[in-house]
């Protein structure tokens, strides 16, 4: 099953047979507990960018940045990331994601993660700009 926001009902499959729009599907505890690369800001593209592994599937990300959840510096960090052919997606720590639903800004801030193979490149480019991530 999965909601769609336009018509604010709940539907069979991944489209909205009324209005044509996407489902959102359900996430369960186990999904959250691991970062995904279709959690980026845009999800198609985002996954068609990301570096695939030898065995073709996506390449685990390491996790570069902890920024504060302002868009100048969320965004400035994703655009330069971006700009320079890096994927990158962000994800909310702890409780955040309620932070930003209440406040507009999650004060938990957002970390930011980065392909494996371009984790240094990504590195050098944040310098100063966050608070170092944990790697991977």
């Amino acid at each position: 099953m999965g909601w769609c926001e336009h018509c604010e009902t709940e539907r069979e499959g991944s489209v909205c047979p009324v209005c044509g729009g996407e489902l959102l599907q359900e996430i369960t505890p186990e999904d959250l507990e691991q970062a995904h690369p279709e959690w980026g800001r845009e999800t198609g593209r985002l996954l068609d960018r990301w570096p695939k592994g030898p065995d073709g599937e996506p390449e685990e990300p390491g996790m570069l940045a902890l920024a504060q959840d302002f868009e100048s510096s969320r965004g400035l960090i994703l655009s330069r990331l971006e700009a320079a052919g890096i994927p990158a997606f962000y994800r909310y720590p702890e409780g955040g994601g309620l932070g930003k639903v209440v406040l507009g800004f999650s004060g938990y801030g957002v970390y930011i993660y980065v392909p494996k193979s371009r984790y240094e490149e990504a590195e050098e480019m944040v310098g100063g700009l966050a608070a170092p991530g944990r790697g991977y």
